[in-house]
């Protein structure tokens, strides 16, 4: 089973790339942040016409998530209400056993901007969700976490210090969301090549043409559900223009997951 998550920036301005997207790499599961749609305004057709079953979080201009399966989708829960302000952030379901948590965390803005304070309250929140799912069913939290967790997954470390994704505080959030029982299940597969290890290009300064990049986006998995990948890296790709297809500012960020394990 191969499981997507995919930060489009904007459902409305790429539909059509996700449309191409679907058609070429026909994923089992994509899961989108960043919808910017109100979930009566998400084009479902574009999902269903293809044998997606949808479930969506949406909310006018900003945030916004969903979840498509080809394999159906079970008990779905939308919302982090310790923490999300009324914000579309998370929506979780189950596919084929396997529970699926997508998220959408703050970005922070700027340090001493109160968007920053919002992001470690919701992490804090996250943190105790985390802890309180049943781990030893297979799960995967993913989506775009908005934080680079180590040193190699920025393009200059230095010039970061101290900026929002890349700060101690949610460094230490990371960890404890680490220590909650989730394993990167990315990381281990990534090749030493920087351009390959990328997730997140901003659209300023010609970042991508020169790998001014971060990985924000994840895939973390349960101890369950990790024995059972098999692959998993960003699809740098699709961060490049298709045909006249405008890119997210986002790659895609695929695992696969075999057949669970029988005695």
């Amino acid at each position: 089973m191969r499981v997507v998550t995919w930060n489009v920036n904007s459902l409305n301005a790429r539909g059509a790339l996700v449309e191409r997207y679907l058609d070429a790499e026909r994923p089992d599961v994509l899961c989108i942040q960043e919808l910017k749609l109100d979930t009566d305004a998400v084009p479902r057709e574009l999902f269903e016409a293809r044998g997606y079953e949808v479930a969506i979080f949406g909310q006018p201009q900003w945030n916004g998530v969903m979840i498509a399966s080809l394999r159906g989708l079970a008990d779905v829960e939308r919302g982090l209400p310790a923490a999300d302000e009324g914000q579309s952030r998370l929506i979780a379901a189950t596919v084929d056993g396997v529970r699926i948590v997508n998220l959408y965390c703050p970005q922070g803005g700027a340090a001493d901007s109160p968007k920053f304070p919002y992001k470690l309250r919701f992490y804090d929140a996250l943190i105790e969700y985390v802890r309180g799912l049943d781990l030893a069913q297979p799960t995967l939290v993913v989506g775009d976490l908005n934080v680079a967790p180590a040193a190699a997954d920025v393009w200059d470390p230095a010039a970061l210090v101290d900026v929002p994704s890349f700060h101690p505080l949610e460094h230490e959030r990371w960890g404890a969301l680490i220590e909650a029982g989730l394993v990167d299940v990315v990381e281990p597969r990534l090749p030493d090549d920087p351009k390959e290890r990328f997730t997140f290009w901003d659209y300023r300064g010609m970042a991508f043409r020169f790998n001014q990049g971060m990985r924000i986006d994840h895939i973390l998995a349960s101890a369950a559900a990790a024995e059972r990948v098999v692959a998993a890296a960003p699809q740098r790709t699709w961060r490049k223009k298709q045909g006249d297809q405008t890119p997210s500012d986002h790659a895609p960020v695929f695992v696969d997951l075999d057949a669970p394990h029988t005695p």
